[in-house]
């Protein structure tokens, strides 16, 4: 390992005597600095869930691509080139982890209620092109997991144009029905994979150095390494993003609030009863909760 790093170095020293101070060298010292203990190549995925710090974590895997001169992938595994270092970035969870071997990952969940509440005030003004076409014009696979939703009756309708006919109460259940599908997969997750580091949204806005630290160790990075992305991920904590503090709201942003728990000020009874109905018992397997009396 020791030769290898002199190797590197001695390589990296001759190429930068080369290129000068055109600012070529940078982009090779990139090229050459593997981030990674055992010195190999390594395929990283980060697989993430609609409101789930999609955004945020999709900037941070951009930015590590960058300071290590390796690609950045979206959901695509077929532009992942083998034996090459790759961070790829899955923010649909429709690509088995088996396909990417040999591959380390991570995967971050949310307390699903919050995902609710998140979802809601996101999608009553968002520009995404699902959001905004017509319920009649969207794939049959909609039509699948929406089976919840009056769908005869708003098929004329885009869904921002049917949660602003609704109260929020009633906005709030019409997410909890449009979501089925969408949590199969966060329920369905294989968390014995060793390979992948499982955590939390709630934990790392807590901690976020320390899930960090935890997260970049689990890809296998050396100690300096850690650190350095450890560093380049603070770039894009909540409060440099937004500006704002954790738990201050901004009504149509991506961010709205990064609040914790705000499930229990936005449900009332009727939203928890049909939360309950159709997740609560998952809800509980998640570690959520212990029981139903919430």
């Amino acid at each position: 390992m020791k030769q290898a790093d002199e190797r590197r170095e001695n390589l990296l020293a001759r190429v930068g005597k080369r290129v000068g101070r055109s600012g070529v060298g940078t982009r090779y010292k990139r090229m050459f600095r593997n981030p990674f203990q055992d010195g190999q190549q390594h395929v990283l995925m980060h697989t993430a869930h609609h409101k789930v710090g999609t955004s945020w974590f999709s900037a941070i895997y951009r930015a590590l691509a960058s300071e290590f001169g390796m690609p950045f992938v979206l959901n695509d595994p077929n532009r992942i080139r083998p034996g090459t270092s790759t961070l790829f970035f899955q923010n649909r969870v429709k690509i088995a982890p088996e396909k990417l071997n040999p591959y380390r990952g991570s995967h971050m969940i949310r307390d699903p209620r919050d995902v609710i509440v998140s979802g809601y005030h996101y999608h009553l003004w968002t520009r995404e092109a699902w959001a905004n076409t017509r319920i009649a014009d969207l794939p049959e696979e909609a039509f699948r997991a929406w089976r919840l939703l009056p769908l005869d009756k708003i098929q004329d309708m885009t869904y921002v144009q049917y949660l602003n006919t609704l109260s929020q109460e009633e906005g709030l259940i019409a997410e909890i029905h449009r979501v089925l599908m969408e949590f199969d997969e966060v329920f369905d997750w294989n968390y014995a994979d060793e390979r992948i580091f499982n955590f939390r949204y709630e934990d790392i806005m807590r901690d976020e150095v320390g899930v960090l630290r935890k997260l970049f160790t689990h890809y296998g990075f050396r100690p300096e390494m850690v650190e350095r992305s450890v560093e380049i991920a603070g770039q894009f904590s909540f409060s440099r993003r937004t500006g704002r503090a954790k738990g201050d709201v901004a009504e149509q942003s991506h961010i709205r609030s990064g609040k914790l728990q705000q499930w229990k000020s936005a449900f009332t009874p009727v939203v928890t009863q049909r939360f309950k109905e159709l997740f609560g018992e998952k809800l509980i397997r998640l570690g959520y909760e212990q029981d139903l009396n919430w």
